[in-house]
Formats: structure tokens, C-alpha cells, sequence
């Protein structure tokens, strides 16, 4: 298995906010893990073909199927039938809404968060579906080459994707514009999380990020859930694990010094919070190499 990764952090350089990997695997089987993280997920089969399970539905993929995973959806790899080369693009919802992405639109979040009842993972393969592949070749394209401005490029390029799938796969996408009150909310929510990642390994509160934001608790879990797809808790714990687990397959760092290093106060709450989100315990995934 050899897999390439590319990153654009934040604008305080502390936590990636776009993730793309180009992975090539062999034929492979292994047993369903609820593998779910707090960015969105656009995947793009070029070649191979395998099975891909969600919580609900098991996909038969292939060469050109593009697939849409949104924050916490459970989705895992589950066998492939001959060698996959396949592109992955992770970005947090607040690559789309963060005030200081002009060109983005919260509006977007509807691809993700708003699943009627036909809603399927893997889209209809037809022109739309190559369009996007090519789009995602272009970041790709862009992140090796890295000329001035690539990385406004690769936001550009993903904006495109957005615009492509809001108007050719029947998402309801709003038209209205954000009032000046939703975009204040907007700026002081990017303040909170900015909080959250530069205290994730720190003793962090819901009382003191919701003041952070000037919010009640109550509001700012509210605003929060609706523009990430998930409760604070849930990301602050979701990106505590994802630490862990770079630690853990990185470093030979103790499971003691990593849980310290993590934010949480014992390997028992440590070991809690790992396995609920990995269904393994820290031990078994330093073990497995984190497959």
C-alpha cells in the first residue's frame, strides 16, 4: 500500500483544514471498522474495483464511481478485488463557511447535511461524475506543482465540485444569502474552534469555548451542531482520537504519555473515548499500524 497526502492548514498553521490523498492498494479483505472523521469526504475510484460499507448499504465499486461521505458518517473499505488507485479529499466544514473564504458559501453544507430519503453515497456515474474526477486530478495536479497560489487554486477547484454537485444531483441548495447576523455568528464560531485547536491537549470546557464565541452554551452547541454536523463534544473528542492515532502509529511514545498529551486526565477515559470512535483500543491500533 503506498499512500500520497497533501495538507492546507488553518490560518494559524495549527490544524489542517483540507486533507487530499492519492492511495494505491492491493487486493485486500478485512473485517467492517466504524471509520468516521470530522472533515467531508469526496473519494474517486480511478481504477480497481472492492466493496465499500456504510452504516446503512454496501457499495460494489469501481473504476469512476465518485462517493460523498459527510462528518461522522461511518464508511470503511471493507475488501478489494484487484489493486485500487484511488483519490481522496478531506476538508473541514469550515473550509467552506470561514469568513475569510470569500469565494465560499455555508449555503454548500447542504450537500452534506441535507440527505433526502433516495439519497445515495456513490453518485451516478455520467458526464458530472467525470467532470469532478478531472477536477480532483487538477487539485492533485496542483498540490505537485505548487506555483503561486496553489493553494487558492485547490480552493477554487474544490468550490467547483461544490457548485457541480449542487447543480447537477438534485441537493436542495438555499439561494437566500447569509444575513450580516448569520456571517458575525460565522466569525465568532471560526474564533472557537481556532480555541478548540490550539487547547485540544488542554483541559477545555463547553463554558469557556461558548464565551470565546460571546454565545450562551445552549446557542453555540446549537450554531455549532448545525454548521459542523456534530456536537462540540463530539469534534473536540473526534480530533483528540485522530492526535492519538498519529501518535500512536508515529511515536513510541507510552499509551499514559499520549493520552496526557491528548487531553484526557487518564488511560481509562483515554481508552474509553479511543475505542468508541475507532472500535479498537489504543493498544490493538498501535498493533495493527492503524488498518
Amino acid at each position: 500500500m503506498t499512500v500520497d497526502s497533501q495538507v492546507i492548514l488553518s490560518a494559524t498553521q495549527s490544524i489542517p483544514l483540507l486533507h487530499f490523498y492519492h492511495s494505491v492498494l492491493p487486493p485486500l479483505k478485512r473485517a467492517y471498522s466504524e471509520h468516521k472523521h470530522t472533515a467531508f469526504e469526496i473519494s474517486c475510484i480511478l481504477s480497481g474495483s472492492g466493496l465499500y460499507k456504510t452504516q446503512n448499504a454496501l457499495y460494489h465499486f469501481h473504476a469512476g464511481d465518485i462517493f460523498l461521505y459527510s462528518t461522522n458518517e461511518i464508511h470503511y473499505i471493507i475488501e478489494i478485488f484487484d489493486n485500487c488507485d484511488i483519490l481522496n479529499l478531506h476538508f473541514e466544514p469550515r473550509f467552506i463557511w470561514s469568513p475569510g473564504n470569500d469565494l465560499f458559501d455555508s449555503k454548500y453544507l447542504n450537500i452534506f447535511f441535507n440527505h433526502g430519503d433516495s439519497f445515495e453515497n456513490c453518485l451516478e456515474q455520467d458526464e458530472d461524475t467525470a467532470r469532478i474526477r478531472q477536477l480532483l486530478l487538477e487539485i492533485e495536479k496542483e498540490f505537485n506543482e505548487k506555483l503561486p497560489d496553489y493553494e487558492l487554486m485547490v480552493k477554487v477547484k474544490v468550490l467547483t465540485i461544490l457548485v457541480t454537485l449542487g447543480r447537477n444531483f438534485n441537493f436542495s441548495i438555499p439561494q437566500k444569502a447569509l444575513s450580516q447576523s448569520r456571517s458575525q455568528h460565522l466569525l465568532q464560531l471560526d474564533k472557537a474552534l481556532a480555541y478548540i485547536d490550539d487547547n485540544i491537549s488542554s483541559d477545555i470546557d463547553l463554558n469557556t469555548i461558548a464565551k470565546t464565541a460571546h454565545m450562551s452554551r445552549s446557542y453555540f452547541s446549537t450554531i455549532f451542531k448545525e454548521m459542523n454536523g456534530l456536537t462540540p463534544w463530539e469534534y473536540i473528542i473526534n480530533k483528540r482520537v485522530e492526535l492519538a492515532a498519529h501518535y500512536l502509529t508515529s511515536t513510541d511514545f507510552s499509551i499514559l504519555d499520549i493520552a496526557c498529551k491528548c487531553g484526557f486526565n487518564n488511560t481509562a477515559n483515554f481508552n474509553h473515548a479511543f475505542k468508541k470512535v475507532t472500535r479498537k483500543s489504543p493498544s490493538d491500533f498501535r498493533k495493527s499500524g492503524g488498518n
